[in-house]
């Protein structure tokens, strides 16, 4: 006569405590102090050539990036970042870069049109399109 009230207490218990492990892992957007974390960090490859500045990729999401510019021309320059649709050369830039040489340019870019320049006489400047802002990182393990 036991039998039938034990498997009900138990079946209870493991109901209990598989909704309570489900509830367990679920945040939702209200209750995060800072909402959701940005895109993570992209790289893309940038090679300053005699002819002109290639990116690659040349489309990207917007959200932070890293560009690793390789000195592939015959002399020392520098690269700069910057807005089409912005006025002046206020974007991030490098150090001067040997020729052979290697350097990074890091931002936060945003939806729009963007030319990668050398300081160089003559190459043409690389252009960058920037799209809509990638998918937060929220689901991303490991990151800072």
């Amino acid at each position: 006569m036991h039998q039938p009230r034990t498997s009900i207490v138990m079946t209870s218990t493991v109901l209990a405590l598989a909704s309570g492990l489900l509830a367990c892992g679920r945040v939702d957007d209200e209750d995060r102090p800072s909402g959701s974390r940005p895109p993570s960090q992209i790289s893309i490859s940038a090679a300053i050539t005699d002819r002109g500045v290639d990116l690659a990729p040349a489309r990207v999401g917007g959200g932070p990036l890293r560009i690793l510019i390789s000195n592939q021309s015959d002399e020392k320059v520098t690269a700069r970042l910057v807005a089409t649709d912005a006025s002046g050369d206020d974007g991030p830039s490098t150090k001067p870069i040997e020729p052979g040489g290697v350097a990074a340019i890091t931002a936060v870019v945003e939806r729009g049109t963007y030319r990668l320049a050398s300081s160089a006489q003559g190459i043409r400047p690389g252009t960058l399109t920037v799209g809509k802002e990638r998918e937060s990182s929220d689901d991303e393990l490991l990151l800072p």
